[in-house]
């Protein structure tokens, strides 16, 4: 792995046109992991472009740079490099794939389990709680400087994908990077409040909405939720909105698997995310199960299918999960 940090930080160094792209609907840790690539190659004075076919979400545009990112262009372009961070399949990128004509480099930094390695060069880290982490100790390898703006980028992406240092990813060299970062100067209680503290209210109209429908079957071991395309309409939330509405489902004593279904825009599309509290239950495998993927207490996937249909399907998998772990039920549901 040093070999491999090694090699891309002398890329970095070589190199002058830098494409970063990430997955579609990015989390704190695409977003902060971009803009932290994209500070520090334009601190090496390189040219740099940042697509998403996502618009930054509104808690994340405090970022420093966030400017930065940008829709893909109509017509394709030619890098030196592209690196495709926090993205754990090519097509997860979206429309910023199509818009590549030529590149020499091909680099992939990731910590989802259910990676492809689609890249030349594919640094893939699964034990690493974020890509944000990854890219720390890129920068590390590479002797780059670690400002302050790069730091405030990397904590969001660490402190996001870890749940406020909550999760199980959360290991001792996690504590250790981020009281490094927090040394750089960043303000944690400034990134705390943008990120937890400033949600619209639309989106809490868009949570009363789904805690009303929240459900729970095999015995009280799963939860699960809908947030349909009537309830985007009459809270006025927008998609990014449904980030950490899962959480609350996950919270519930008892509950082994939590699962969020969601209507996409597209018709016949569900989204589907889930949520393991069961070391032994791996939602990855259920995700790609639905040609989905991500870690094994976060996952998710895209389903094509009626609503109910695709609850019934994913349910039965959930169920057939829990099952095979030979876990008495904790009390007879009431669903």
């Amino acid at each position: 792995m040093t070999d491999l940090a090694r090699q891309i930080a002398e890329i970095l160094c070589c190199e002058q046109r830098f494409l970063i792209l990430t997955h579609y609907r990015p989390d704190g840790d695409a977003i902060g992991s971009q803009l932290a690539l994209a500070i520090l190659l334009k601190n090496l004075g390189k040219h740099v472009t940042v697509w998403n076919d996502d618009d930054v979400p509104a808690k994340f545009r405090f970022l420093p740079r966030s400017n930065l990112i940008c829709r893909p262009p109509a017509e394709p372009q030619d890098f030196d490099v592209v690196i495709a961070v926090d993205v754990s399949t090519w097509q997860r990128a979206g429309l910023g794939t199509e818009r590549i004509r030529r590149k020499k480099y091909f680099i992939n930094i990731d910590h989802h389990v259910s990676n492809e390695k689609f890249a030349d060069l594919n640094w893939v880290v699964p034990n690493a709680p974020a890509s944000g982490q990854i890219v720390y100790h890129l920068i590390k390898a590479g002797g780059f400087p670690l400002t302050r703006e790069i730091a405030t980028c990397l904590f969001a992406a660490i402190f996001t994908d870890t749940g406020q240092f909550s999760y199980s990813n959360t290991t001792a060299d996690c504590l250790r990077v981020a009281a490094e970062l927090v040394d750089a100067g960043l303000n944690v209680g400034e990134i705390s409040r943008h990120v937890y503290e400033s949600y619209p209210y639309a989106r809490v109209r868009l949570l009363q909405k789904a805690l009303a429908d929240l459900k729970l079957a095999d015995h009280n071991r799963v939860a699960y939720t809908w947030v349909t395309r009537d309830m985007f309409e009459e809270s006025g939330a927008k998609r990014e909105d449904t980030e950490g509405l899962i959480d609350y489902a996950r919270s519930i004593e008892g509950v082994l698997v939590a699962a969020l279904f969601e209507e996409m825009a597209e018709p016949g599309k569900i989204r589907v995310s889930l949520r393991s509290k069961h070391p032994e239950i791996d939602v990855n495998s259920i995700a790609r199960h639905f040609g989905g993927g991500g870690h094994r207490e976060a996952a998710g996937a895209r389903i094509s299918g009626h609503p109910k249909d695709v609850e019934t399907r994913v349910l039965a998998v959930i169920t057939n999960a829990i099952t095979h772990l030979g876990t008495a039920p904790l009390k007879h549901s009431s669903t």
